[in-house]
């Protein structure tokens, strides 16, 4: 769909050419200006099907904003205040005393994943399973920010309580339907895509399970469409065409106050550099060049999304993908769309294991994403990204390996997998690696495709 030709032009080719290098199997992207959907369309492989702008994707933490919302709705109306501490209304909750403003900002001390298996490949806990679990408060609450799944669903667990009905019913009757966001729900609600992961050197593809994510949900379970997103963001940043449904979901000086910068966002590990990223109530605030979005990023396995508004002009985009590889995307669809040239965002490589496989050094896969272990003179181990966006230092701390230095796994565990005479893997903070993309030796969370890394396209 276009309503506008050279627009629409212009976008498509951004989008194709950001599809092809990235290699994603189906790339879905919409862009809003003026309070209306201008533009949306779809860039894929050819045996990827035919996806059209209305399939749905999983949005991942996508699913986060949209789970403040109905928090905010709670404050708004008195029952919940920001500072009550969620103990107050949830007593067998993780981190009781971390108030509800500190679990919308990340800053509640919570680890940043759920204990066990990989949860979004194996599946999620039950409300009481995860009250069990003995997920960890490894900060004290307020003391710096520290991205948590878990403290979501401490927050869809809220919803659920007060409203007394659960948390994706709850969104639905309060944000998707009044603000028209038909194709958007916690399991398809129409056509959607299937996920996959492309492997990292070859023309191969491996299908990805939909896991149930249970009291995990409001951390990243929902399905969308980019055009469903774009209405979101404009409703974010008071730019609906609807002013009156729109105050009626949510007043906008409340939703101005959810993008108010409140904890920097430091994950750029010990290297250092600018902090671009800071975090509000449930959003994430993005300094792009001079442009200041508001909005969220998502992953899961077969999935990423990316939502971003610009809160001076209410230029919306957001960009789908079906592909476990994140490629962002919604940086370079905005310049696009603002008449900048878009930057083409390029797939990571890895660089090959440089070592034996049983050592500790070299190249790990996290699903398809390599990253690299080094280890300093004094015994440290450094995990990172190519890219450098996920990085950090681990040393001994009380007889374990623990983050001490940036990066999104501070304060997490990590640990060698010894798997006898299958192959080695790496448990970081519930991440599973492996030396090879998907190992199955390993005993991936979730499972393997029956037919392991296939051609795309082939029978079976």
């Amino acid at each position: 769909m276009t309503k506008n030709g050279s627009l629409g032009v212009t976008l498509s080719g951004a989008l194709a050419r950001t599809q092809t290098a990235a290699r994603v199997p189906a790339l879905s992207a919409a862009a809003g200006r003026a309070g209306e959907v201008a533009w949306s369309g779809v860039a894929h492989a050819p045996w990827a099907g035919s996806p059209t702008p209305e399939h749905a994707f999983r949005i991942g933490s996508v699913t986060k904003p949209m789970v403040a919302v109905a928090v905010l709705r709670l404050v708004a109306e008195g029952a919940v205040a920001l500072a009550d501490p969620v103990g107050r209304h949830l007593p067998d909750a993780p981190a009781p005393d971390a108030t509800v403003r500190q679990l919308l900002t990340h800053t509640s001390g919570l680890q940043a994943e759920f204990p066990g298996p990989w949860w979004e490949r194996h599946g999620g806990p039950t409300w009481d399973e995860l009250v069990r679990s003995g997920v960890e408060q490894i900060w004290d609450p307020g003391e710096q920010y520290h991205y948590s799944n878990p403290g979501f669903a401490v927050l869809g667990r809220l919803v659920e309580v007060v409203r007394g009905r659960a948390w994706d019913t709850v969104l639905r009757d309060e944000l998707w339907g009044p603000l028209g966001m038909t194709a958007t729900g916690r399991v398809p609600v129409g056509p959607h895509v299937t996920g996959y992961a492309v492997h990292p050197h070859a023309d191969l593809v491996h299908h990805e399970p939909v896991a149930e994510y249970r009291a995990a949900g409001p951390a990243g379970e929902v399905w969308s469409t980019p055009s469903d997103l774009v209405r979101f963001g404009m409703w974010l940043v008071g730019g609906e065409a609807d002013r009156d449904a729109g105050e009626a979901v949510l007043p906008l000086a409340l939703r101005r106050q959810m993008a108010v910068p409140r904890v920097v966002v430091d994950d750029a590990g010990p290297a250092g550099g600018p902090w671009p990223t800071a975090h509000g109530l449930g959003v994430r605030v993005r300094q792009d060049g001079t442009v200041r979005t508001i909005g969220h990023g998502g992953s899961v396995p077969g999935f990423t999304a990316d939502l971003r508004a610009d809160a001076a002009t209410g230029d919306v985009v957001a960009v789908c993908g079906s592909s476990t590889h994140g490629i962002g995307g919604g940086a370079a669809l905005l310049a696009a769309l603002q008449g900048a040239a878009p930057p083409v965002l390029l797939p990571l490589r890895g660089s090959g294991d440089a070592v034996g496989r049983g050592a500790i050094t070299g190249t790990w896969y996290w699903g398809p994403f390599p990253h690299t272990v080094s280890v300093d003179a004094a015994g440290r181990v450094d995990l990172r990204s190519p890219d450098g966006g996920r990085g950090t230092v681990f040393d001994d701390v009380g007889g374990e390996l623990r983050g001490v230095e940036g990066g999104y796994w501070l304060g997490e565990r990590f640990e060698v997998r010894d798997a006898g005479d299958g192959a080695p893997a790496l448990d970081v903070g519930t991440f599973h690696f492996t030396r090879a993309p998907y190992d199955p030796a390993t005993a991936v969370p979730g499972g393997v495709d029956r037919r392991g890394w296939h051609r795309p396209g082939s029978a079976g």
